[in-house]
């Protein structure tokens, strides 16, 4: 009794041992995971939040908005002007991702600082201000942010073994022009040939900051892609890895979504059956056609701005998040947005003669690279279907020469008939028989007729 007493007592010890290490690794792991966190982490002050409780938002069961900034800015406590803003919007209903590019240069009233660009609104007041900007001029709720610099966009993509692009011959020359510029040195090789290629973070980042002799939306159309490769990527993630990766960018990136969400999130696109991500720039533009829902101008003392009719792209916007209805130019009214662009004109000329200004004196070197964007002023036409072309008549075919008839065979001469045997003469009877006393003819069985 006391030997099993023993025993027992020997394999609670070992139990308890073995217990208490992995409590010590998981609590060492806790410890390490917050201490990343804590780096990270960067709550939205409520005091702040406050101000905008007035305005009403849309709100779905299921669906999660979260601003994504980009900016080139080192120390993230220091507020610059956002170089992009990406609203990534979770679907858990309809299980995809939906992806909307704001474009930074457009004109909005940022709270407390009067019309300027949407970028403006992260140099004056973080992520909280451009937040807060956003809902109150789009009128949608932003539930996160995660706020990164070059620097973490460029180790994030080095982290999952980088991306996939498709580089076309006239983005090379500019794509190794930025290759190390903000980053700390040109490290990575050139790019050489254009065509489906794996890019490292570097080579990617200098893809998407590409600018000179392009549109605004081809550049935001570059960073959704590389937002686009980076989600395809990560789709094959374990959520267990994430706290990796965000020790390697522990310095570059500020977000307020708690470990426990980001943890869920994650897991909600693990369990995806297939990554869906669909993808929309606004305002509005048709890069093919040229037609556009909004004016890109020089604009009073701002510089080259977009002007557009925000409640009403706001409505388009809200269509897409909530709904996963993607809106196309057919969905504008143009006799609204003809009504607004008008106002905005004659609100600038009264603006520039009250202080004097020309708006050419106000462009910086990248505004005048910019071309002038105009809207027609109704819905764009649909493209006439072009008949198909009469196919090209076959040549006749030339008949055939005649075939010679064949020459006639000539007939046979007839054969001339055998000319017919003589009969013999008759013998003279009385010369047959002789002395033997037989009748003529009786040996032959001929019928003899004797004469009386």
């Amino acid at each position: 009794m006391a030997r099993n007493k023993k025993k027992f007592s020997k394999k609670k010890k070992i139990v308890i041992t073995v217990l208490s290490i992995v409590g010590i690794i998981i609590l060492s792991v806790g410890l390490w995971a917050w201490n990343i966190w804590r780096n990270v982490y960067s709550p939205i002050s409520e005091e702040k939040l406050d101000e905008t409780k007035e305005i009403t938002y849309d709100v779905v069961d299921g669906i999660t908005n979260i601003l994504l900034i980009g900016t080139d800015e080192r120390n993230l406590e220091e507020n610059s002007r956002s170089d992009s803003m990406i609203i990534a919007t979770l679907d858990a209903n309809k299980q995809e991702i939906r992806l909307t590019s704001l474009f930074r240069d457009t004109l909005v009233k940022i709270p407390g600082h009067g019309e300027a660009k949407l970028n403006a609104a992260y140099a004056y007041g973080g992520h909280e201000l451009l937040m807060k900007t956003i809902e109150t001029n789009f009128g949608i709720k932003l539930d996160k942010y995660v706020a990164i610099n070059f620097w973490g966009f460029e180790k994030v993509i080095d982290q999952i073994g980088g991306i996939e692009l498709d580089i076309k011959q006239s983005e090379i020359n500019e794509l190794n022009k930025f290759i190390g510029e903000s980053t700390g040195g040109a490290t990575s090789p050139k790019v050489t040939e254009p065509g489906v290629q794996k890019l490292d973070g570097q080579q990617a980042l200098s893809y998407a900051r590409i600018r000179k002799n392009d549109t605004a939306y081809n550049r935001d159309s570059r960073q959704r892609t590389v937002l686009f490769k980076l989600a395809e990527k990560f789709k094959d993630v374990n959520p267990i890895k994430y706290p990796f990766l965000l020790n390697a960018m522990k310095n570059e990136i500020k977000t307020n979504i708690t470990p426990d969400l980001m943890f869920s999130m994650g897991y909600t696109i693990y369990k995806f059956p297939e990554l869906n991500i669909r993808q929309l720039a606004m305002p509005l533009m048709d890069e093919k056609t040229g037609v556009s829902a909004f004016e890109g101008r020089l604009y009073k003392n701002l510089g080259w701005v977009i002007l557009t009719d925000l409640p009403q792209m706001g409505n388009l916007l809200k269509q897409f998040i909530y709904e996963g209805k993607t809106p196309t130019l057919n969905d504008v009214d143009y006799s609204t947005l003809k009504s607004v662009l008008a106002d905005f004109k004659t609100d600038e000329n009264r603006y520039n003669a009250e202080h004097g200004i020309n708006p050419e004196d106000h462009a910086t070197d990248e505004d005048k690279e910019k071309e002038n964007i105009t809207t027609p002023g109704e819905k764009p036409q649909q493209k006439p279907v072009e008949p198909e072309k009469p196919s090209t008549p076959t040549q006749p075919t030339e008949p055939e020469n005649p075939v010679e008839p064949e020459k006639p065979v000539e007939p046979e001469k007839p054969v001339e008939p055998e000319k017919p045997v003589e009969p013999e003469k008759p013998t003279d009877p009385s010369n047959h028989g002789g002395n033997t006393g037989e009748k003529p003819g009786a040996g032959n069985n001929d019928i003899i007729v004797e004469r009386p």
